[in-house]
């Protein structure tokens, strides 16, 4: 089951995984591949809807590679917490199932406190309507994601 649910994460960012001590190597690549096709399709979709000058592209392709990086250390944190419950879901006390809700929780504030900071970025380059437009696209991106990781994640017992 480790391996199902960590494939299904693999759709939870785009940047190189971090160190997971859970996953075998063989689901650790697959992983790196699975992030690699959602972080082509995001950059298809933000170049086809985006409509950018030549000056705004100029500008936002590297900030967007750093907010990407950002989300993506985000995601290995929140890959961790997926990870952790699939090595517990034999095995799950009430302490622990409280340990995991509350890292979710926190991981998904730390996911907020990234867009906040890189919004404000994308304003200095990006008039609003593009900014708006940029967070609704990656905001449909991220709900597909996270559809994909529900379906393949048990719920507790």
């Amino acid at each position: 089951m480790k391996t199902l649910i960590a494939l299904l994460l693999a759709l939870l960012v785009s940047t190189p995984l971090a160190a997971q001590p859970a996953l075998t190597e063989q689901a650790k690549r697959d992983i790196n591949i699975s992030r690699k096709m959602i972080n082509d399709k995001r950059v298809q979709a933000l170049s086809y809807n985006m409509n950018f000058t030549q000056e705004e592209k100029d500008a936002f392709w590297p900030l967007y590679r750093e907010y990407r990086q950002a989300m993506g250390e985000v995601g290995d944190e929140r890959l961790g917490v997926i990870v952790d419950y699939a090595d517990h879901f034999d095995t799950m006390t009430d302490q622990k199932a409280r340990q995991l809700l509350d890292r979710s929780f926190d991981e998904d504030k730390k996911a907020i406190k990234v867009r906040q900071k890189y919004v404000k970025k994308f304003r200095r380059i990006l008039p609003d309507t593009k900014v708006v437009r940029l967070m609704q696209i990656e905001h449909r991106i991220d709900a597909m994601v996270d559809l994909k990781i529900a379906e393949g994640v048990p719920l507790m017992e």
